[in-house]
């Protein structure tokens, strides 16, 4: 992991595990998680997002 992406997810670890729950909740729930996902990219690196989104895989459809 790069410093700088090491050093975010220290100074953010708190706020990043809400953001996270967050985001996992909306893509479950089928709603709409651009407002979520906005809010989490400010605390949390592309590959705790990512992961959250994997971790629900299977009820996570994006749309296309």
């Amino acid at each position: 992991m790069d410093r700088h992406v090491r050093d975010v997810a220290d100074r953010h670890r708190g706020q990043a595990h809400a953001a996270l729950a967050e985001l996992k909740d909306a893509a479950r729930s089928g709603g709409n998680v651009f407002a979520v996902l906005m809010d989490a990219a400010r605390v949390c690196s592309l590959q705790q997002i990512t992961e959250a989104f994997f971790e629900v895989g299977g009820q996570y459809r994006r749309n296309v």
